[in-house]
């Protein structure tokens, strides 16, 4: 495979700074044994959602490592099998659901204190996944410049009304997955719906111009952890509204040759 780079960075949102509240976002971006990130975005009104949303991210990671030979024969194999990515998918939806069990048991309350919603892509030698439950967005980048949202969103009919992920998602395939050859596929990123109102159309949820940048930069080598975080925390999310809610970035591109970027 080629090289890829790739960071992640959630920030609280500045309701939640005011008012005393964790980061309720998770992520992360991983580049062995096979490049994968995820953004999971805790339940606002749960009291204990970070934990689930750090969990369920650590338990993403550690399945992908360990599932590696799954993901080989889906995504690198030359025959096309949706039923393997459904079935991983299931999978992982097993294994972050059970964190919330495990955490429920610990602090004794319900399972639902620890609601997230989750969006996932691992990319492989011929195919990329993909898998979301919630209002965060995919956004995929083909070619030099051509970025566009993988799923809807899962928004309710209010504000910040979404789904978050159940175990019986598994059984009612309750869930967006697919998969995209991955030939033509130059970046990934994954947004929790924090920063989506100044990264985004959102009537119809068109990636805006930064992520060209942001695909542009990660590709030649001058993104930085510490750019996005500039990024995240810029004063113009403070100046408006909106921009209360916690915001995760998850990037990941492809490292094309420097005459292709010429």
């Amino acid at each position: 495979m080629s090289d890829f780079r790739g960071f992640a960075v959630s920030v609280p949102g500045n309701g939640h700074i005011r008012r005393e509240i964790p980061c309720q976002d998770a992520s992360g971006v991983w580049l062995t044994p096979r490049p994968c990130m995820i953004v999971c975005d805790g339940r606002g009104s749960a009291r204990y959602s970070h934990f689930g949303a750090q969990a369920a991210v650590k338990a993403f990671r550690s399945q992908c490592a360990v599932m590696d030979g799954l993901l080989f024969s889906v995504l690198d194999c030359e025959r096309w099998n949706d039923r393997r990515w459904f079935r991983f998918c299931n999978i992982m939806i097993r294994t972050v659901c059970q964190q919330k069990v495990e955490l429920a048991e610990t602090f004794q309350c319900p399972e639902s204190e620890f609601d997230f919603t989750i969006a996932f892509a691992v990319w492989g030698k011929r195919r990329c996944g993909f898998f979301q439950v919630g209002d965060g967005a995919i956004t995929v980048r083909e070619g030099p410049e051509y970025c566009y949202s993988m799923f809807p969103p899962d928004k309710g009919e209010f504000d910040n009304e979404t789904r978050f992920l159940r175990p019986e998602a598994v059984a009612k395939r309750d869930y967006h997955a697919k998969m995209v050859v991955s030939n033509d596929i130059s970046g990934i990123a994954i947004t929790s719906d924090g920063p989506e109102f100044l990264m985004f159309e959102l009537a119809n949820m068109t990636p805006g111009p930064i992520f060209n940048r942001m695909f542009d930069d990660c590709d030649a080598g001058k993104l930085t952890r510490q750019d996005l975080l500039d990024y995240l925390t810029r004063s113009c999310w403070s100046q408006d509204p909106r921009g209360s809610d916690d915001r995760s970035i998850a990037i990941l591109s492809k490292e094309t040759a420097a005459g292709e970027r010429e």
